[in-house]
């Protein structure tokens, strides 16, 4: 197995993971990292650094989405704020942005609602597997 174990990864290869997480493309990060193609893109096909890599990209989208969740209450409280207490074209544009957001969210929920009905028809298909 040509896997790379997280251990295994050399500082040059923990280095191209962070590169690809921040540079605006891979040929960028390959570049900063100094590597040359043959390496870079092998390294990209190794299971062990895909895996590192995957794992790294996740815990920054975790990050991402905390942040972004620590600001949501008051994001609403702005745009409620502003409905209440903006100029009359500003109020509009709370209202509105209030509006779609509550229909997304009402149809992401029936959107999930009706994916776990059909992951649940198709386990009972597949015998409780």
């Amino acid at each position: 197995m040509d896997a790379i174990s997280q251990a295994q990864l050399s500082p040059r290869q923990e280095r191209a993971i962070i590169e690809i997480l921040a540079a605006p493309s891979l040929e960028e990060a390959r570049r900063r990292v100094h590597a040359s193609k043959s390496a870079f893109y092998g390294w990209l096909k190794d299971a062990g650094f895909k895996a590192e890599l995957k794992r790294q990209r996740e815990a920054m989208t975790a990050q991402a989405f905390e942040r972004l969740q620590a600001g949501l209450a008051r994001a609403v409280d702005k745009l409620l704020d502003l409905l209440e207490k903006g100029k009359e074209q500003t109020q509009l544009r709370s209202a509105q942005t209030i509006l779609d957001q509550s229909l997304k969210v009402k149809e992401l929920q029936e959107l999930e609602e009706r994916l776990s009905a059909v992951e649940s028809v198709v386990t009972k298909l597949r015998g409780g597997r």
